[in-house]
């Protein structure tokens, strides 16, 4: 049974098909949750009214394939109000608290090494940038999806999913070349500092 199938049960009341719907998209929508406003405790409550507010309107609800983006948007709108209200908060306490339970994770090293890594990574870029990347490659949404979501066009999607690739490339680049040329400069002095712009 497709998902199409689903909304349809789902709308003539037979509600068991919305608890497949929402096993299909709940880790998705909670990792983006968290990843966006960086509070465990509040990405779960945003995620579970990202699915609230999905089902108070799913009669008037018209899926034409985009189920997924759809929940994405809801949840993106919500994270996007959520982070209005709590602008205190600076990012450095925010963050801090990230890598803590990134830390806690420690029968999950790899796991978390990795998501540390990747969002070390992801903080290089522009905010725009950064979260069309993290959809693509975090969530796996493809470049339609996310310009539903983002009500950015198609092609401007891809071109700043592009751009920051490009941008870690490079940095990645630049990363492994200071790693090589670090024991040449522990014997003396360079005759000549590394260039920053490479």
């Amino acid at each position: 049974m497709d998902e199409d199938e689903w909304i349809r049960r789902i709308q003539q009341g037979e509600t068991q098909y919305l608890s497949m719907l929402i096993e299909q998209y709940y880790a998705g929508i909670q990792k983006y949750c968290y990843w966006r406003i960086r509070n465990k405790e509040d990405s779960k409550d945003l995620t579970q009214e990202t699915f609230y507010r999905f089902c108070k309107h799913i009669e008037s609800y018209r899926n034409a394939g985009k189920c997924r983006a759809y929940l994405y948007t809801i949840a993106r709108h919500l994270c996007n109000d959520y982070l209005k209200k709590n602008s205190s908060l600076s990012w450095g306490i925010a963050e801090a608290t990230y890598k803590g339970i990134l830390q806690q994770s420690s029968s999950i090293e790899e796991q978390v090494e990795k998501e540390h890594v990747v969002n070390e990574l992801l903080q290089l870029l522009p905010v725009k940038q950064r979260e069309l990347v993290f959809m693509r490659f975090c969530l796996d949404l493809t470049f339609r999806d996310i310009a539903r979501i983002t009500g950015v066009n198609v092609c401007m999607v891809q071109y700043h999913v592009k751009r920051g690739l490009i941008v870690l490339r490079r940095y990645l680049e630049r990363s492994e070349c200071d790693e090589r040329e670090i024991p040449r400069y522990r014997h003396g002095c360079p005759k000549e500092l590394p260039n920053s712009s490479r």
